[in-house]
């Protein structure tokens, strides 16, 4: 074995975690709420709090109503009843803000 390498396999974890920050649950993570120009809005919110208050509060600052939008987060529709626990957000993840388009002929 070569100097340096550990032959312990929970050092060798505990080596690898420390190179990514680990955000506690119950700890307040930034998320941020980009609309389609570019503004962006920043809620601290805990990794258990439903989207639905996080979308609720976006609304309230832009004077809009929740069905005027769709709210994506890796490409994919958020529901108001997750969080970002439930779909894995870290701190400072982006959730892209779209106003709702309805297809024509």
């Amino acid at each position: 074995m070569s100097e340096g390498a550990t032959s312990d396999p929970a050092q060798a974890a505990e080596a690898a975690n420390e190179t990514q920050p680990k955000v506690e649950k119950g700890e307040p993570i930034n998320v941020v709420v980009k609309d389609q120009h570019g503004h962006e809005l920043h809620f601290k919110v805990r990794k258990t709090t439903k989207f639905e208050k996080i979308m609720k509060a976006y609304c309230e600052k832009k004077s809009l109503q929740m069905n005027q939008l769709r709210f994506l987060y890796d490409g994919e529709r958020v529901k108001p009843d997750q969080s970002p626990e439930e779909v894995e957000m870290e701190d400072g993840d982006v959730i892209d803000c779209v106003m709702q388009q309805i297809g024509g002929h």
